[in-house]
């Protein structure tokens, strides 16, 4: 087989045209000038995998082949191709770049107006591998989503008064990256006095967030083992005290425990949500037109539907319990195939939005979950 074109000088490669057992649609891997990262994509999710120099042409060689048939990568002068024929033979080409191709997700060293700013002295991001330990951005994808969520938590919380205590549970904190972030966000950045609680079902990312959130002395930064769908009170004690701005956030919760995010919200008078749905298929196995069968009859409109379908249900049932809610992009789809955002601030109850949601739930035959666990129904 002909040699894989890579030089070290290379700072992105492409690997695209999946084959048709392949998991994954697309990979993309990024260098920063220290180190690679690389971004394996599904339909739905993004896997990040930090990668030496030398370890980049052994990584391009198990997956190209085998989980996709094309390469492309560009060193600033000349742009690369190979492709694995169907008799898999390697055919290279090599012909010069005009111009480096302009991805948002490429320029790591563009400095835009973000809140958090590269060689922010953050070590719990060290840590977690967003920074490297000269605080240069390695995870970009990573790191541009979490400084848009803090500026659109930013734009609900820049009138509150300097003495007011903010409260926050993150549902479903995983590897907890906004969590750490948020919490830098409120008490180092705008001083406030915050109390946050992350929740997750893995033992072992609970153990190692509160490892790390007392190694750097962040005391009121908590994490525990819990389940969205089986957490009857707030697990944080000054949750709902006078002075408190109580928020609940959540980062592509699964399906339905979205769901289980926002009726907790609800009944615990969250002040601010701000939830990133992920993986709706609950309205999707459930559909079937009266009226409107077009949607149904070709697959990826009915999940394209199915899933707006998902959020502006519940964004509407969360004006229904007295929410002013906004569907917002979240970030690029470059960054994440989930990108959109559920904003809601407490307010009036809007009274035609149950009507609203009740005339989709006839034509299409919807059982929100949401709508079950607030007992609309």
């Amino acid at each position: 087989m002909t040699k894989l074109p890579f030089n070290e000088n290379i700072y992105r490669i492409l690997l695209s045209a999946p084959v048709k057992t392949a998991n994954y649609t697309r990979a993309e891997i990024l260098s920063n000038g220290q180190i690679f990262q690389a971004s394996l994509y599904t339909k739905t999710q993004v896997f990040h995998k930090n990668l030496q120099k030398d370890e980049v042409p052994a990584f391009v060689e198990e997956h190209l082949g085998n989980t996709f048939s094309q390469y492309t990568a560009w060193d600033g002068q000349r742009e690369y191709s190979a492709k694995i024929t169907k008799k898999v033979k390697m055919l290279t080409t090599s012909k010069p770049s005009q111009k480096p191709p302009e991805l948002a997700s490429n320029n790591f060293n563009r400095q835009k107006n973000h809140i958090i700013q590269e060689g922010a002295k953050i070590p719990a991001l060290v840590e977690m591998g967003v920074f490297s330990k000269t605080y240069k951005i390695v995870m970009y994808d990573k790191f541009q989503q979490i400084n848009r969520f803090l500026e659109l938590l930013w734009d609900e919380t820049k009138t509150l008064a300097p003495g007011t205590m903010i409260n926050i549970i993150d549902f479903g904190c995983g590897k907890s990256y906004l969590t750490f972030l948020v919490y830098h966000y409120f008490v180092e950045i705008r001083g406030l006095e915050a109390n946050i609680c992350g929740l997750d079902l893995n033992e072992d990312v609970i153990k190692t967030c509160q490892a790390a959130a007392e190694k750097y002395g962040h005391k009121s930064l908590t994490f525990r083992l819990g389940d969205i769908g089986k957490q009857a009170a707030p697990p944080l004690e000054q949750w709902g005290k006078p002075g408190s701005f109580n928020i609940i956030i959540s980062l592509h919760a699964c399906d339905t425990a979205t769901d289980h995010a926002l009726a907790n919200a609800v009944k615990w008078e969250a002040d601010l949500i701000c939830a990133v749905p992920c993986c709706q298929h609950e309205l999707r196995n459930q559909m079937k037109p009266r009226n409107m069968q077009i949607f149904s009859e070709y697959g990826i409109i009915e999940e394209r539907i199915a899933s707006l379908a998902t959020d502006a249900i519940r964004a509407k049932i969360l004006e229904h319990m007295g929410y002013k809610a906004q569907i917002i992009e979240f970030t690029d789809m470059g960054h994440t195939p989930k990108n959109l955002l559920i904003r809601a601030r407490r307010a009036t109850a809007n009274p035609k939005a149950l009507g609203q949601v009740q005339k989709a739930i006839e034509e299409f035959g919807f059982r929100p979950t949401l709508m079950q666990l607030l007992g609309i129904y």
